[in-house]
């Protein structure tokens, strides 16, 4: 059995946040960790010096999710220096807030693109290393607005939905590899999700809303006040969640990791993955999840 010291981790938006929190907990883990953002040279700079400063363990490589060439680059620069890919975790995101009718296409077509199409450029350019050893782990970091809508989270509710259904269905589809592919869920945590996230540009679109063009902040205000000093908005909850999944043998795993504050989704998991199961069993398709 291999051990942590064997495994190579590639963690993407690994600037701030959850990201810089699992590469500094995997790297204390003994855990070689691939810490990846984008623009390290200028706007990353500062936050990749200091990832790596905090171990030998970390390597900074250069990756933008959304953009294809870059993803290909930084998967392939670590095989050439690494040899292998153990465990992708698909952790960058952006968080649109704010009014649905106030977000252009192009802020639309941008949210899908990090936060799904970025996924899956992870997955295709991976899954060729993994599937030659058969063996493998994807940890997909969505959140519970992928399972329940919370208003003003307008467009960033969709990708989440989106990215959960990606996530899924990987991880029937790579259960003949003993590849996993499964999901963490964080409810709301104290980072600086909220202030780095884009606003509508059309506001002239919202003017006919009235005050509810202007509720958004307000509520982001409150969940600021109420995640603050709350410990069950720790972030280090979901980098704890993380590193306990990637110590779990293969079978072992649950396709959903709750972290924090949940407002049911817990339970919402749990009723829908019975019938999910009972639809593959319908199909005649059991032998796809991969439980012991």
């Amino acid at each position: 059995m291999s051990t942590s010291h064997d495994k190579i981790v590639v963690i993407t938006g690994a600037s701030t946040g959850i990201g810089y929190l699992t590469a500094e907990l995997l790297a204390n883990n003994d855990f070689n960790v691939i810490a990846t953002m984008r623009d390290t040279q200028v706007k990353n700079k500062e936050n990749a010096e200091s990832l790596s400063s905090l171990s030998s363990n970390i390597t900074i490589e250069e990756m933008d999710v959304s953009n294809c060439q870059s993803v290909n680059n930084a998967i392939s620069s670590v095989i050439k220096k690494f040899g292998q890919i153990d465990v992708v975790i698909n952790n960058a995101g952006i968080m649109n807030i704010g009014l649905a009718e106030g977000f252009t296409i192009d802020q639309l077509n941008h949210q899908m693109n990090v936060n799904y199409i970025g996924v899956a450029r992870l997955f295709r350019e991976t899954l060729p290393y993994m599937k030659s050893k058969k063996t493998g782990l994807f940890i997909t970091v969505s959140s519970i607005v992928g399972r329940i809508i919370f208003p003003f989270l307008s467009t960033y509710n969709p990708s989440k939905f989106a990215v959960e259904a990606l996530a899924e269905i990987y991880r029937y589809e790579l259960s003949p590899f003993n590849i996993d592919s499964v999901i963490v869920e964080p409810g709301p945590f104290a980072t600086n999700l909220i202030d780095n996230s884009p606003r509508p540009d059309d506001k002239q679109r919202l003017d006919d809303y009235g005050e509810l063009a202007h509720a958004s902040e307000k509520m982001m205000q409150g969940f600021k006040e109420f995640m603050k000093d709350n410990p069950e908005c720790d972030p280090n909850l979901v980098s704890d969640a993380i590193l306990n999944l990637i110590n779990m043998e293969y079978g072992d795993r649950p396709m959903r990791t709750v972290s924090g504050i949940d407002y049911g989704v817990r339970e919402i998991n749990a009723f829908t993955e019975k019938y999910q199961n009972g639809v593959l069993e319908q199909m005649g398709l059991q032998h796809l999840m991969p439980n012991k």
